[in-house]
């Protein structure tokens, strides 16, 4: 455990520092401060679902503050969970969720590390608890921006700019996945024990930024792609099944001189198979409220 939470603490360290690159400056506008500081309200969870039932987490809501820092590895968000969004008839969830998305000027950077214990699935009306149940997660994507110099993530979803004009750009990218599941009830009612599933592959797909006025920029965001993994085992003897995979991330931003309000979603899917040869969805769900101001901090 030590050594996957320092591997992902390194490339953390790796992704979050890139040069600056030339923009058109007609199309994107660098704040002239150094620095911004984010408030927010959110909510992630890890959803599976399989061919006839949905398990989900009691997620809880979290609130936090971000820092930002131009041309520095200082750009983060950190927060602490205030309430679970279900009551106790849906059961508890406990969770480590740790996830890093770096928009650069040409790659996003995508890097996640999820363990969830305790679901609930709707069987009509009454609700069935899984308390023993845990998925787990790791994943590193990387995505190249071909449009960098008209077209700018970091006004979408960070903040750091903002975007002028309507633009949009092809993305291309490559990704890899490990995938854990124990103490799932399968479908035979048994237990279905140490299920891992590690995964590799490609994605592609665009994404574009509405600027509707002075104020609000809308942007759409999607890539589907295709992996190759199995069980780890079959993996090692390059026995390899083909996944389907989709991302999508929307946000919808109000900007006014230094200050903006953001609504963002992000959807991830990943398929997997069981021994069964029946597939199920590992569903990564990301929802998040947030101010950001520009501030005149910098050293």
């Amino acid at each position: 455990m030590r050594r996957n939470l320092l591997l992902l603490f390194i490339l953390c360290l790796c992704c979050l520092y890139t040069k600056g690159q030339e923009i058109d400056t007609t199309f994107i506008y660098t704040y002239p401060n150094a620095s911004w500081i984010t408030s927010y309200l959110s909510t992630s969870a890890v959803n599976m679902t399989t061919e006839d039932k949905t398990f989900e987490p009691n997620n809880p809501l979290k609130i936090g503050v971000g820092l930002g820092i131009r041309n520095t590895m200082i750009n983060f968000l950190v927060g602490t969970k205030i309430v679970s969004l279900k009551d106790k008839t849906y059961g508890k969830t406990s969770s480590t969720d740790f996830q890093v998305h770096r928009y650069g000027r040409k790659f996003v950077t995508d890097i996640y590390f999820q363990r969830y214990k305790g679901f609930f699935a709707m069987d009509g009306k009454d609700t069935q608890l899984f308390p023993a149940m845990k998925i787990s997660q790791m994943g590193l994507e990387q995505t190249y921006v071909f449009n960098h110099t008209r077209f700018s993530l970091k006004a979408a979803f960070e903040r750091s700019e903002r975007q002028l004009q309507s633009a949009g750009s092809f993305l291309l990218g490559a990704n890899v996945y490990w995938h854990q599941l124990r103490d799932f009830e399968g479908f035979d009612g048994n237990f279905v024990q140490n299920l891992d599933n590690l995964q590799v592959g490609a994605q592609g797909g665009y994404a574009h930024s509405w600027v509707l006025g002075q104020h609000w920029l809308i942007t759409a965001y999607t890539t589907i792609g295709f992996n190759i993994g199995n069980d780890v085992e079959n993996f090692r003897n390059f026995r390899f099944k083909v996944y389907p995979t989709v991302l999508a991330r929307t946000v919808a931003s109000y900007t006014k001189n230094d200050w903006s309000f953001t609504y963002g979603m992000m959807i991830n899917n990943k398929m997997n198979f069981f021994e069964t040869k029946k597939d199920y969805t590992v569903t990564n769900v990301n929802l998040q409220l947030s101010v950001t101001r520009q501030i005149n901090f910098s050293f």
